[in-house]
């Protein structure tokens, strides 16, 4: 009866159910309860003080930890791309910035734009004139080699050797060409794009039926 005056004079009573459900009220927890759960509550009005929820089990504890690490993972992926966004938008502010203070008007944006793809076309003859005459040395060689074979003779090695530093010289400017068509389409897409957004950033973008 003292413990139990001095439980109830402390205030508190515990509320838990035990292994097979029955409710118990009393002044003291039994061994393990504590790991269960249980309700702390006032002595005198038996209201709710507390709750304390049953600790978690080994299986929770381990889906805990997995959804921590899904949570860490995810913000982990929205901060890299929140950053990626503000990079863009600070890229984007840098090339509006250059574009207005490159060009006085659109007429300058095009001026630079022929005279690169001038330049390149420039490249672009040259290389197809000197792809022309080693196509047509590789002929010549080609063909004399098939006088040798024909007369029954192997052709000179100067002759062979030849032939292969013109066939990967061939290829080099073959190759060099490509990149440079390629490099106009880039100029031409590129300067579309800045011809675009400089209007947008001017507001002389023509809209349809304006």
């Amino acid at each position: 009866m003292c413990t139990n005056a001095q439980a109830v004079d402390a205030g508190r009573l515990f509320r838990y159910r035990d292994e097979r459900g029955v409710m118990h009220i009393g002044t003291n927890l039994p061994p393990g309860q504590a790991q269960a759960g249980y309700e702390v509550l006032d002595s005198r009005s038996l209201k709710r003080l507390n709750v304390i929820p049953p600790a978690p089990s080994a299986e929770q504890l381990a889906r805990q930890a997995v959804e921590r690490r899904t949570a860490a993972v995810a913000e982990a992926a929205n901060s890299r791309a929140e950053q990626a966004r503000q990079r863009d938008i600070a890229e984007r502010r840098n090339r509006d910035r250059m574009l207005l203070e490159t060009y006085a008007d659109e007429t300058d944006l095009a001026h630079l734009r022929d005279m690169k793809l001038e330049s390149l076309d420039l490249i672009l003859r040259t290389a197809d004139n000197t792809i022309g005459h080693l196509r047509r040395n590789l002929a010549q060689m080609d063909a004399t080699a098939q006088e040798h074979i024909a007369a029954g003779r192997q052709p000179p090695d100067s002759l062979v050797q030849a032939r292969a530093r013109t066939a990967a010289d061939l290829a080099g400017q073959e190759q060099a060409a490509e990149r440079t068509r390629a490099e106009q389409l880039a100029v031409r897409a590129r300067f579309e794009a800045d011809l675009d957004r400089y209007r947008r950033l001017t507001g002389t973008l023509k809209t349809a039926g304006s």
